[in-house]
């Protein structure tokens, strides 16, 4: 199948991202887009021990974060954490509050597990903790505040010492204390999660996600499962949805190919084009930081911030 350009407005960010390392992207409930880069040396990984080297959640040192959020390539929050003490690998508004969290949380005993929510205020003050479990892959918040956590495997089936994980149902719910309020429990013919690939908060009551084995699209209101597909596509860690219609980011053997796929009843799906992200240079942009919030896309890649709407590519396949 031919492959076509993918419209997207362009921001150019390097006069914002020099100086440190992206350790966390995502989208908010705004569209606004959120980005923490460390300003010290990271610390992510034990010393080797001739096999494997293992993830840390607390670094040595307390790290120092700067967190930017954008809206439309205009900066609307610009400050710095000095000595969290966590690993950060994802970010989120919650309500005037700013979530920033660690993808690993180690259970040691009932009373000694890594919080690995942590709270700020919008000038940098430490506000509280949260526990939100082992092995995130996804983190989205509601304009309520409420927080959807989509887990990968080890998240599902448990490692650094939960016996029965926290993210055991592959994509979980809390309320902004920290309270598990959504289990996700899936429909009869539709396999468990394994490992949420992707997750896409459109609305305060709609929730979409994908996940392995089998990659069905699944769509919940009010945390109630409403439809499911079977779709074409394996393996994408983002997606846009919106006019019965999902652009799915990338695949397992098309990690940088766009793939438009029409959303038909009765679970079936159909794709309808293949599309690629080009730089200015015209090259295909490669190895993008990639969330998709309702009908949008935004792609990172090096300083270079991407917007994609899939109602663009609606009206290029039109044509």
């Amino acid at each position: 199948m031919r492959r076509f350009d993918l419209r997207s407005t362009v921001h150019p960010l390097r006069h914002l991202l020099g100086g440190g390392s992206v350790v966390a992207f995502n989208a908010g409930p705004d569209g606004e887009v959120w980005i923490v880069l460390a300003l010290e040396p990271l610390d992510y990984r034990t010393p080797g021990n001739g096999f494997a080297t293992f993830a840390k959640t607390i670094p040595d040192r307390g790290q120092r974060y700067r967190v930017l959020s954008l809206r439309h390539g205009q900066v609307e929050l610009d400050v710095v954490i000095d000595g969290e003490p966590f690993n950060i690998h994802l970010v989120q508004p919650v309500g005037d509050t700013v979530l920033l969290a660690c993808a690993r949380c180690e259970y040691r005993g009932a009373d000694d597990v890594d919080r690995n929510g942590r709270l700020y205020s919008r000038d940098g003050r430490a506000l509280g903790s949260l526990i939100l479990g082992d092995g995130i892959e996804s983190l989205q918040a509601t304009r309520a505040g409420e927080l959807w956590t989509g887990y990968f495997d080890e998240g599902v089936f448990g490692n650094y010492g939960w016996g029965v994980p926290l993210g055991a149902a592959g994509l979980v719910a809390w309320n902004r204390d920290g309270g598990k309020v959504y289990d996700y429990d899936p429909p009869p013919g539709v396999g468990s999660i394994a490992d949420c690939y992707a997750l896409n908060v459109a609305t305060d009551d709609d929730v979409w996600c994908c996940y392995y084995t089998d990659f069905p699209l699944v769509h919940l209101r009010d945390k109630r499962v409403v439809s499911t597909w079977n779709v074409p596509v394996s393996g994408s860690h983002a997606f846009a949805v919106a006019q019965g219609h999902a652009l799915f980011a990338g695949a397992y053997r098309d990690p940088d190919t766009f793939h438009l796929v029409r959303l038909e009843p009765e679970g079936k799906a159909r794709l309808q084009r293949r599309f690629e992200l080009r730089d200015a240079a015209g090259d295909v942009v490669t190895k993008a930081r990639i969330v998709g919030r309702g009908g949008l896309l935004h792609a990172l890649a090096g300083d270079v911030l991407y917007e994609i709407d899939i109602a663009d590519m609606l009206d290029l396949r039109e044509r």
